[in-house]
């Protein structure tokens, strides 16, 4: 049963109880409304107390709301024939909190599953199957028919991995959607077979929630690594002005775009300190009022007005950005190479490797050797190609010389191509491949070392 025609119903209700006549309409709607609540109540008493998805509490709210609502329909029905409008008033009153109470249970069930491990709906949906089952509790219809929905999920996955233009991102993120996959595929046979030991659930638990990271994670540095490159300073300023493209596209209505302004507006406030020089204060205030004058104008549907006010955010983000720039003290300034992971490990003559390639060394001749598994080898991959990424997003907005930054970006491209051959060790692990890797690392590191004068 829709509950746009339950809001339908509530509203003729309404008007009819102050008078006019709108009976014949809502007959029609009740007619429609009687017969789908009755299905969904029966489906639900049906299908939901074996649903992991409902807690005890769930389950008992959604059925006291559905019979009220069913009682409500059936009660403005028998209202029809008569003019009583103290009765529809009440009635009203009375439909309104059962679909209070039914939308309160709603929100509930999605809470929980939108707070979950992963940031994809079906994946937590899966999870707290998978975790029942751990429990217990069997695979019933309702988890046969998830599983069954796997290949749209997986075809949806593909679609937006489609969207990214560059070939390298589509790479990195296929690659974890196969190892995800890989993993709700086994869960797929396992339900339709009715079988899986508890070393089984407890593995595809942990392997879907990790690799499903790893794809957020690769989208939010991929994300961030754009808006970074953007036409301003601040990443959330470039997220206005994307958001602001999509509009101008029709891709999203002119609320959304306001609600983005609100958030940079938000987000930079909570990133001045409390004693901020007030050249920058003042600086950071003109910047707001554009944002608010921006979404002033975009509710009142002004493009014109609009574009020439996004130039104005972009010199007033240039602005702010030169105060903070100068005011701030030398430590804080953006290091394009980080000194967790590819700042130097010691400062004697002998410059050693930095140490999160010394590591990445390390554990692939482990790994070569037998002496273990991948898992190490690829969290620390996966490590380098944050810092790659993270380090790409900084560069444009950096006050280095063309120099350093120059000699930064061959660092870049050649740990690039040391995490593609990685991953390539990973499947497939041979002393030759072990040689190239080693001889890579090396380079980098020395051009590593080259940029690090600069920082002491």
């Amino acid at each position: 049963m829709s509950q746009t025609i339950s809001d339908a119903i509530l509203d003729l209700t309404r008007k009819i109880s102050q008078g006019e006549d709108h009976r014949e309409a809502l007959g029609g709607l009740l007619d429609q409304a009687l017969p789908a609540t009755e299905q969904q109540l029966q489906s639900f008493l049906e299908h939901a107390p074996h649903n992991p998805e409902f807690s005890d509490e769930m389950v008992e709210q959604f059925q006291d709301g559905l019979r009220n609502l069913k009682i409500s329909f059936e009660v403005l029905q028998d209202l029809l024939d008569q003019d009583s409008s103290t009765a529809w008033a009440s009635e009203a009153d009375r439909l309104h909190r059962t679909m209070v109470s039914i939308r309160k249970a709603q929100t509930a069930h999605q809470d929980m599953v939108e707070d979950g491990d992963t940031s994809h709906l079906y994946l937590n949906r899966l999870l707290i199957h998978l975790r029942a089952w751990q429990e217990g509790r069997a695979p019933g219809p309702m988890t046969v028919a998830l599983v069954q929905a796997m290949p749209h999920f997986q075809q949806d996955l593909q679609s937006f991995i489609d969207e990214f233009e560059d070939p390298a991102v589509q790479d990195r993120m296929n690659q974890h959607m196969e190892r995800l996959m890989e993993s709700c595929n086994a869960v797929v046979e396992a339900v339709t077979d009715g079988d899986a030991t508890q070393g089984e659930l407890a593995h595809w638990v942990s392997q879907i929630v990790q690799f499903s990271q790893d794809l957020d994670q690769t989208l939010a540095e991929t994300v961030e690594s754009h808006l970074a490159a953007g036409p301003t300073p601040f990443p959330v300023v470039n997220l206005v002005n994307a958001a602001m493209d999509r509009y101008l596209g029709q891709l999203i209505p002119a609320e959304d775009l306001a609600d983005t302004m609100d958030q940079c507006e938000d987000w930079l406030r909570a990133q001045l300190p409390g004693d901020t020089d007030p050249s920058l204060q003042q600086a950071a205030e003109e910047l707001f009022k554009i944002l608010q004058d921006m979404r002033k104008t975009t509710l009142q549907g002004d493009v014109d007005q609009l574009l020439s006010e996004r130039e104005t955010l972009f010199a007033a983000a240039e602005n702010l950005a030169m105060f903070a720039a100068v005011l701030s003290p030398d430590e804080e300034v953006v290091n394009l190479v980080s000194t967790e992971g590819l700042g130097a490990a010691g400062t004697s003559d002998t410059r050693p490797m930095p140490q999160l390639l010394a590591q990445i060394l390390q554990q692939a001749e482990s790994y070569l050797t037998g002496s273990q598994n991948s898992d190490s080898l690829e969290e620390s991959v996966q490590a380098l190609e944050r810092l790659v990424s993270s380090t790409e997003g900084q560069m444009s907005r950096s006050r280095d010389s063309k120099e350093v930054k120059e000699r930064t970006q061959q660092a870049l491209e050649i740990l690039s191509e040391a995490s593609e051959l990685l991953w390539e060790f990973v499947e497939s692990a041979n002393q030759e491949r072990f040689k190239t890797i080693e001889e890579l690392l090396a380079e980098a590191s020395d051009v590593v070392h080259s940029l690090s004068p600069r920082r002491r």
